[in-house]
């Protein structure tokens, strides 16, 4: 007779960034520009994302932009996305203000991390 699965649901962590990764290699789904991001969000549906990385600055011309006007809109419409915290870990200071406010104010959980000794460079 098969039994009930009783061990514990996964924590989803979701990374934006061009170039890093988590030192210590957390099981992290990566997008490397904003419309990775956006496809990998959009295939998610309506999964819980516990955690949620942004970078602002994507590499040459792209940011975070468009993924923060999806988070923003979905939240105007009475959809969030399903986000436990979001964490802005860019070193683009006046990005990272405009990124955390524009969250915040649409409802979403959001600090800003400052910690340099947990990322390692893939590129």
């Amino acid at each position: 007779m098969p039994t009930a699965d009783t061990s514990p649901p996964t924590s989803l962590t979701v990374l934006v960034h061009e170039v890093r990764s988590f030192k210590d290699e957390r099981p992290t789904l990566v997008a490397r520009s904003s419309q990775e991001a956006l496809t990998l969000l959009e295939g998610l549906g309506d999964r819980r994302i516990d955690h949620l990385w942004l970078d602002h600055d994507l590499g040459c011309e792209d940011t975070i932009r468009p993924v923060i006007d999806l988070l923003v809109r979905l939240a105007r419409t009475g959809s969030p996305l399903d986000v436990g915290l979001v964490h802005v870990h860019t070193a683009n200071v006046g990005a990272g203000h405009w990124m955390r406010l524009e969250l915040a104010a649409a409802g979403y959980a959001v600090v800003r991390s400052y910690s340099l000794g947990m990322w390692t460079r893939d590129a």
